[in-house]
């Protein structure tokens, strides 16, 4: 049977796609990015969906030119990032994009459509534009049910007040409440808050010092989206997290990072955990 594959909707199906796949990725891990970045991301997957005009490949062939696919658009999207998160990242992408690969053939297996191609796990679909806009709000949606229902992104731009002492001095500011700030301090498995090191005023040599060094400072080692190191962060037991009316008393520990880790305003980055 000969099939007649227009490369103006083939991109387009697969940008919107790629879009609403990297879109979910960044919630789900919590990832900075700018909506331009994702766009880039997406125009990638679009052109590597041209994969479709190639003869059959072996599905070994096949499934090497999807990883490279996935890591091609996740570093469009996302890159310069630190080498664990953009193997996770990749990760994800890939695994969701098989997914949805799986459910075209399943689709077309059970019901044979005639305006669906897959070849070379590329899929191409020959729908209108009113339709794919349509069935690209529908599965974004789709996706935002499922994150709230898993919980996931839920809190992530939740605002809060942070309050504790430092060095005698009482300390307020603006945090935001994260569900990608996983930091356990390694000892004793405490969860870490994200500070800007411009909130507390030549802080980080004073952290480092020999006195300090030997009062219980502790590196905590992170990967993000900006990079990966170690962080100097201090316990903090009086600590007070202010959401709306009500007040959390925890304790945790406050680590200092460089101006570019937190973006969004906040001067923060509070654990969701830390929030019952």
């Amino acid at each position: 049977m000969t099939h007649t594959i227009y490369l103006d909707i083939l991109f387009c199906v697969n940008f919107v796609i790629d879009y609403i796949i990297l879109l979910t990725v960044k919630r789900f891990l919590s990832l900075s990015c700018r909506q331009l970045r994702l766009i880039s991301g997406a125009a990638v997957g679009g052109l590597s969906s041209f994969v479709i005009l190639l003869p059959p490949l072996p599905s070994g062939v096949s499934l090497c030119i999807s990883l490279i696919s996935a890591f091609l658009v996740v570093g469009a999207a996302f890159a310069p990032v630190a080498r664990g998160v953009y193997l996770k990242t990749a990760a994800a992408f890939f695994l969701i994009s098989f997914g949805y690969c799986g459910a075209m053939i399943a689709v077309w297996m059970l019901f044979s459509p005639s305006n669906v191609i897959i070849r070379n796990s590329s899929v191409y679909i020959a729908i209108s534009p009113i339709m794919l806009v349509v069935t690209a709000v529908i599965c974004y949606v789709i996706l935002r049910t499922v994150m709230r229902i898993t919980g996931r992104g839920e809190s992530q731009n939740v605002i809060c007040r942070l309050n504790f002492t430092y060095r005698g001095k009482q300390i307020d500011i603006s945090g935001k409440i994260d569900t990608g700030n996983t930091l356990k301090e390694p000892f004793s498995g405490d969860p870490v808050i994200v500070v800007r090191s411009s909130v507390l005023k030549e802080s980080s040599d004073l952290l480092m010092s020999e006195e300090n060094m030997k009062t219980g400072i502790r590196l905590i080692p992170f990967s993000s989206v900006g990079g990966e190191g170690l962080l100097k962060a201090f316990k903090c037991n009086k600590l007070k997290i202010i959401v709306g009316k009500k007040e959390y008393h925890a304790g945790a520990y406050i680590a200092l990072c460089e101006e570019k880790l937190i973006t969004g305003g906040a001067d923060a980055l509070v654990p969701a955990e830390l929030i019952p």
